[in-house]
């Protein structure tokens, strides 16, 4: 049964998992995103209701924002998270992101801005 809160949209975002106080690390893939979580593609080996903290990583390398949730489900492929604050500013920017026109997009990424 979903417990999910908005709308599920599908993403490629690499990101830098870290659980037990950072102990335990690992690269994976958000596949997912809405509003009251999302699904990490990893192999990271955190149990159920384990804290999580997810680094965003961009095309170019860099650590972005930090998104904070703990583990809800466990799949072969991955984990479910929920996060720790309902709708994170930075899953509200992806949102607004993904809503706007794919030429407007476009526009912004080649120029660094809007025309």
């Amino acid at each position: 049964m979903e417990h999910r809160c908005g709308t599920r949209h599908e993403v490629d975002i690499a990101v830098y998992a870290r659980s037990h106080g950072g102990v335990v690390s690992s690269v994976g893939f958000l596949r997912n995103i809405s509003a009251s979580g999302g699904f990490l593609l990893t192999h990271l080996p955190v149990p159920l209701l384990a804290k999580l903290s997810l680094r965003l990583i961009d095309a170019d390398g860099n650590f972005g924002p930090t998104l904070e949730g703990h583990v809800v489900r466990r799949a072969s492929d991955g984990i479910g998270i929920e996060w720790s604050d309902y709708v994170p500013e930075v899953v509200r920017a992806l949102h607004a992101s993904m809503s706007e026109p794919s030429d407007s997009r476009s526009r912004q990424s080649a120029s660094g801005g809007e025309e």
